[in-house]
């Protein structure tokens, strides 16, 4: 199509433009807006989330200035090729779908027809990595681009091995020969690419190029990985003789889907069940009501707590009627959208399909909402809440349903919970060895009992190199939960290794920015990383997500606060807490101190002596060391931040375990 327009982002400068006829755009950052919507459900991005991730250095104010230069850079592009791709309201920034396109969508085309062209013309599209040359213009959007890259290799490569299943030799091989090198020119050293091609020649009686492939693959695995190739024991097999005759072997479709779900030792884990039904409505003036229903959709997606099913139906009078289902121990729902055009409101109703009952059923209007991201926060909170309450029931074993039960306990702070949490755990790792969330979760509760318990007292107290090791093995098996990322972050502040701390909790808070919790902790750990002004901002947009803020919370923004050096709003906050933690008690004497208020830090004491003193008894909390407990209750890396924090710390030591009577 002569006329339709081009978007190139594999491996290529970025390139816009009618057909072949390249379009001059003046900066980079104006070009990655294109390549972060081309990416984003409906097209479309809030202003705010890309002046964020563009120029995340600056304040909002200058960041949306930038933002709004870029758009002119790219209106003036286009006015000088004719073309009208991107569209600008107040809120949004959206890519025309009626004349977008790109190489990377033309990619997806080919390869789900997959015939031996298809896969020829897709490999010659394929020229390297999604938007190669852009990892360096901001570190928010390396860490997006990271994640996307991936998630593009793996759709790309599911979408393949869609036709790759069975090892077809009617057409003498061709079409899956294609595929097979198709997916090497993806990644040269993919070994279950290779296997589909031994498997091929092997099938044709091609015996010595089956051979030869096995010693390419060998090839490429000593040049791409930093270690010395040992093929898997499948890949060895197939060169034996009679390996097709014994056996039909296991499909790499089936290894490729099983590395991204959650696998076990005993089967795939199940994970309560939506279904998503709505009417495709191709009306430009419902372009918000469609995009918070992507955004809600995404939502539930990035808590990796749901199997979502996904339906679009013309015309509403074309929905199905609800219907009872015999939903697994897990709970099957159903949950609909009815776009309104008038008023920008959108019907929303979320059913329990095991006992027909309508959980929730609103009408949410836009207009009365301050950000997109906002209203669908309130509506995936209230799902997410709904369906993982119901398997807080101890009576459900299944593994997610375990999982919930524990973290759940994990939330209570104590150390009685806290050892009935281990014992889900432990049982659910014999039974589902690689349930990566399992390993992140004990690491967590062990760096919290070294803060909060005496380590002394701790049945299965981890040394901190034992809980570093968990935590790495759980972003290993999974690197896209947002927990495992988050812990990690947390092992790493614990481990004085704060450049890797603020990557993993960037990375958590980029694979979930719907969940007000999850970017709570994420700014928390920010902050005591020394990614302060990001901290902030995470957490000012966190605080506006909650429909009722947990008083946990409070505690968490007066860290950052306190790093921020506003200690006055820093005791507002603190002073809001439950009163039941030490470090929390700890930073308001910090604060208090470091605002010029030592003696009232000093009453403060005073005043909470016993309830303090029988937390310290109950717990053993710093009375073996106290110097230990001081240095383990200081998370800030910031030197001056932890000079500063290190003066509520003596304080607090020398009241509880020194010399009373300088009081």
């Amino acid at each position: 199509m002569a006329n339709a327009f081009c978007f190139a982002c594999l491996g290529r400068p970025l390139l816009l433009g009618k057909g072949q006829e390249p379009v001059a755009v003046k900066t980079r950052k104006a070009l990655a807006i294109m390549g972060y919507l081309c990416r984003s459900g409906g097209l479309a991005s809030p202003r705010e989330a890309l002046a964020d991730l563009l120029w995340s250095g600056t304040d909002r104010h200058k960041a949306m200035q930038s933002l709004r230069q870029a758009l002119r850079q790219l209106k003036t592009a286009e006015e000088a090729g004719s073309i009208d791709v991107v569209r600008s309201s107040p809120g949004h920034v959206q890519l025309d779908p009626a004349v977008f396109s790109s190489d990377l969508t033309r990619v997806m085309e080919l390869i789900e027809r997959g015939l031996a062209a298809d896969f020829h013309e897709a490999e010659e599209l394929w020229r390297g990595d999604f938007l190669s040359g852009f990892e360096d213009i901001d570190p928010e959007f390396s860490e997006w681009l990271m994640v996307e890259r991936e998630r593009v290799q793996n759709e790309v490569t599911s979408a393949a091995f869609q036709h790759l299943n069975q090892i077809s030799t009617e057409d003498g091989g061709v079409r899956v020969e294609a595929g097979g090198r198709f997916l090497l020119k993806i990644d040269p050293a993919y070994e279950a690419a290779h296997r589909v091609l031994i498997r091929l020649y092997k099938k044709l009686g091609q015996h010595e190029r089956a051979e030869q492939q096995y010693q390419a693959c060998v090839r490429e695995m000593r040049l791409h990985l930093d270690v010395e190739p040992e093929p898997e024991p499948e890949t060895k097999a197939l060169l034996a003789d009679n390996e097709f005759e014994q056996s039909a072997p296991q499909s790499d479709q089936a290894s490729f889907d099983a590395a991204n779900t959650l696998p076990n030792s005993e089967s795939i884990i199940r994970l309560p069940e939506i279904s998503i039904l709505s009417a495709t409505i191709a009306d430009p003036k419902l372009a918000d009501a469609l995009n918070l229903k992507e955004e809600i959709v995404a939502g539930l997606s990035s808590f990796r707590s749901f199997d979502l099913y996904q339906a679009e139906y013309f015309g509403e009078e074309n929905l199905p009627a609800p219907t009872l289902v015999k939903g697994h121990d897990l709970g099957s729902y159903l949950l609909r959208f009815r776009h309104n055009g008038h008023g920008s409101k959108v019907a929303i109703q979320f059913e329990d399909r095991t006992d027909g009952r309508i959980v929730f059923n609103e009408i949410v209007d836009l207009n009365m909402w301050e950000s997109l991201q906002a209203a669908a926060s309130q509506t995936i909170s209230r799902i997410h809440l709904y369906a993982t309450g119901k398997l807080r029931n101890p009576g459900n074993n299944a593994a997610f349903a375990r999982w919930c039960q524990a973290e759940a306990l994990m939330w209570d702070f104590d150390p009685q919970s806290d050892f009935k949490a281990l014992q889900l755990l432990n049982d659910l790792e014999k039974r589902h060895s690689n349930f990566s969330m399992v390993f992140s979760a004990k690491a967590l509760i062990n760096m919290k009992q070294l803060t909060h318990y005496p380590i002394e007292d701790r049945e299965l107290g981890l040394a901190m190199d034992e809980i570093l090791s968990l935590c790495e093995h759980a972003v290993l098996l999974d690197p896209w939960q947002p927990v495992n990322q988050r812990a990690y972050g947390w092992a790493l502040i614990q481990s004085n290794m704060s450049d890797q701390a603020r990557k993993a909790f960037s990375q958590a808070g980029r694979l979930n920015s719907v969940d007000p919790a999850n970017l709570m902790s994420v700014a928390e750990g920010l902050a005591l990383a020394g990614d302060v002004q990001q901290a902030r901002n995470k957490a000012e947009f966190a605080m506006s997500l909650f429909s009722a803020v947990p008083r946990v919370f409070f505690e968490y923004y007066s860290n950052i606060l306190f790093a921020a050096e506003d200690y006055e709003t820093s005791l507002q906050f603190i002073e809001k807490t439950s009163l039941k933690s030490m470090s929390g008690l700890t930073t308001r004497i910090a604060a208090l101190i470091c605002a010029g208020k030592q003696d009232e830090a000093v009453e403060v004491l005073n005043r909470y002596n016993d309830r303090y003193s029988a937390i310290i008894q109950n717990t053993g909390l710093g009375q073996q060391d106290p110097d230990e407990w001081g240095k383990r209750v200081n998370f800030f890396l910031d030197p001056k931040t932890r000079l500063n924090y290190n003066r509520g710390v003596d304080l607090v030591k020398r009241f509880f375990f020194g010399d009373r009577a300088c009081f």
